[in-house]
Protein backbone atom coordinates (compact mmCIF):
# COMPACT_ATOMS: atom_id res chain seq x y z
CA UNK A 1 0.00 0.00 0.00
CA UNK A 2 1.36 3.46 -0.82
CA UNK A 3 2.59 5.63 2.05
CA UNK A 4 2.10 9.39 2.01
CA UNK A 5 4.06 11.79 4.22
CA UNK A 6 2.04 14.79 5.39
CA UNK A 7 3.75 17.94 6.63
CA UNK A 8 1.84 20.40 8.80
CA UNK A 9 2.49 24.15 8.58
CA UNK A 10 4.52 23.91 11.82
CA UNK A 11 6.81 21.27 10.26
CA UNK A 12 5.40 18.23 12.06
CA UNK A 13 5.25 15.16 9.85
CA UNK A 14 2.90 12.20 9.88
CA UNK A 15 2.46 9.09 7.75
CA UNK A 16 -0.74 8.10 6.05
CA UNK A 17 -1.77 5.04 4.09
CA UNK A 18 -4.31 5.09 1.30
CA UNK A 19 -5.85 1.89 0.00
CA UNK A 20 -5.97 3.16 -3.57
CA UNK A 21 -3.75 2.96 -6.64
CA UNK A 22 -0.34 4.54 -6.06
CA UNK A 23 -1.10 7.26 -8.63
CA UNK A 24 -4.15 8.35 -6.59
CA UNK A 25 -2.69 8.11 -3.07
CA UNK A 26 -1.71 11.77 -2.62
CA UNK A 27 -5.07 13.00 -3.91
CA UNK A 28 -6.93 10.64 -1.56
CA UNK A 29 -4.95 11.86 1.47
CA UNK A 30 -5.41 15.52 0.48
CA UNK A 31 -9.18 14.99 0.73
CA UNK A 32 -8.92 14.26 4.48
CA UNK A 33 -6.20 16.69 5.63
CA UNK A 34 -6.45 20.48 6.06
CA UNK A 35 -5.76 22.50 2.89
CA UNK A 36 -2.62 24.13 4.30
CA UNK A 37 -0.90 20.75 4.86
CA UNK A 38 1.44 19.29 2.23
CA UNK A 39 1.24 15.64 1.12
CA UNK A 40 3.99 13.76 -0.73
CA UNK A 41 4.22 10.16 -1.88
CA UNK A 42 7.04 8.16 -0.27
CA UNK A 43 9.13 5.58 -2.08
CA UNK A 44 8.40 3.14 0.74
CA UNK A 45 5.24 1.07 0.86
CA UNK A 46 3.37 -0.41 3.78
CA UNK A 47 3.50 -4.18 3.78
CA UNK A 48 0.30 -6.06 4.47
CA UNK A 49 -0.08 -7.28 8.03
CA UNK A 50 -3.06 -8.53 9.99
CA UNK A 51 -3.80 -4.99 11.11
CA UNK A 52 -3.59 -3.70 7.54
CA UNK A 53 -5.98 -6.41 6.34
CA UNK A 54 -8.88 -4.62 8.02
CA UNK A 55 -8.46 -1.61 5.73
CA UNK A 56 -11.12 -1.37 3.06
CA UNK A 57 -10.52 -0.29 -0.55
CA UNK A 58 -10.54 3.50 -0.77
CA UNK A 59 -9.83 3.97 2.94
CA UNK A 60 -7.33 6.60 4.10
CA UNK A 61 -5.80 6.33 7.57
CA UNK A 62 -2.98 7.85 9.60
CA UNK A 63 -0.44 5.24 10.66
CA UNK A 64 2.31 5.00 13.22
CA UNK A 65 5.33 2.86 12.40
Amino acid sequence: MPLVEVTAPDGQKSLWVAVVAEANAVAAVKQVIPPDYVAALLRQRLTITRKAEILRPGEVRRVKL
